[in-house]
Formats: structure tokens, C-alpha cells, sequence
């Protein structure tokens, strides 16, 4: 069963029509990634309301996908604090051109994501809706949030060898029928 379908079969709900060439999307994305980093090794990872598709070679996510939830908890600060500098990774691979960093989540907080493998390094003002860019990121996951059992991705796009993406590929599945898609700067 693909990571798409144990999703829907997890929240009870059929796959809309909308997400019925997904798997060949997955498949594709993932080619077009091992092309570029042909020493990847990929694997899914499924917990239950959200799939990640994991490097371990570069330790790193290529992509993430789920149905929005209620947020799971509190956010957890000790835990966030104790979480890797993302600025550290930021100033080693971008020296002077370095961007202040927050720890990101691909799959927001507010519609179910948790920490751990859902952290990344994410531009400070794309994150926290700062610059016009940021302002349509946030929207997005505002309605992702705001709408329990929307199909949503987040796909990192790399440029380098690092776990800092260099864009964010966001798209959300509105009402079930289209397609809201955007690519945000991240370095």
C-alpha cells in the first residue's frame, strides 16, 4: 500500500480524484532528485497523518506530505531550544551571504507537525510572513491550519550537498479540487 493511500485510509477518508496521479508525482520527484544526488538513499517514512521521504545519505527530507490535523500539542520550547542552530548550518554553507534562520517546519505546527525530522533551517523572514514571499507562505499554511483533512506538500528543493533547501516548493490541495502551488526563495 503507497504512502498516499495508508494517509487517507488512516484518517477514513477516500483520496480525492485531484491526488489520483500523486504516486507518479512522488516517483518522478524523487528520479529527478537521485539524478542530481545519485548517492542518495531514499526511504518513506509513514506516521500515520503525514509521509516523509527521507535521504540518509545527506540527512535530509526531499518531501513532505499529509492530511492537516488539529495541532497534536503544545509546542514544545526545551525541546525546539535544544534542536541544532539552523544559523550554524546557514553560516557553513553561505558564509557572508548567511540569512538569519528559524528552525522551519515543513508540516506547520498549527495543522499537526511535529519536531525532529520536520525541522529544517528556513529564512526568518519567509517563516515568520516578514517579506511578501513570507506573506503568502504564511496564508497558505493558515488555510492548510484552518481547514482539518487538507491534502498539503512541502518539497525542499537542495542546491548542494547541505540539509539547508535552497527553495521551498509549498502546495495545498484547496477544497479537494485544486491546486494552490508556490516556490519561495530559502537562501
Amino acid at each position: 500500500m503507497s504512502g498516499l493511500s495508508k494517509l487517507f485510509e488512516h484518517a477514513g477518508r477516500a483520496a480525492p480524484t485531484a491526488v489520483a496521479e500523486w504516486e507518479e508525482q512522488v516517483t518522478a520527484w524523487c528520479a529527478e532528485y537521485m539524478a542530481k544526488y545519485d548517492l542518495a538513499e531514499l526511504s518513506e517514512i509513514n506516521l500515520g497523518y503525514a509521509v516523509f521521504i527521507f535521504d540518509h545519505k545527506w540527512e535530509r527530507v526531499i518531501l513532505a506530505y499529509a492530511l492537516s490535523i488539529e495541532q497534536l500539542m503544545k509546542r514544545d520550547s526545551s525541546r525546539m531550544r535544544g534542536f541544532p542552530d539552523p544559523n550554524v548550518s546557514a553560516r557553513k554553507v553561505l558564509g557572508e551571504r548567511a540569512f538569519r534562520a528559524d528552525k522551519g517546519h515543513f508540516l506547520g505546527h498549527a495543522s499537526g507537525g511535529e519536531l525532529d525530522i520536520n525541522l529544517f533551517p528556513q529564512r526568518r523572514e519567509l517563516n515568520r510572513g516578514w517579506s511578501d514571499e513570507g506573506k503568502q507562505f504564511r496564508k497558505m499554511e493558515r488555510h492548510v491550519a484552518e481547514h482539518p483533512a487538507t491534502f498539503f506538500y512541502h518539497r525542499p528543493i537542495y542546491d548542494d550537498e547541505t540539509w539547508v533547501p535552497h527553495c521551498l516548493e509549498y502546495g495545498v490541495l484547496e477544497d479537494g479540487t485544486h491546486w494552490r502551488i508556490a516556490t519561495f526563495a530559502n537562501k
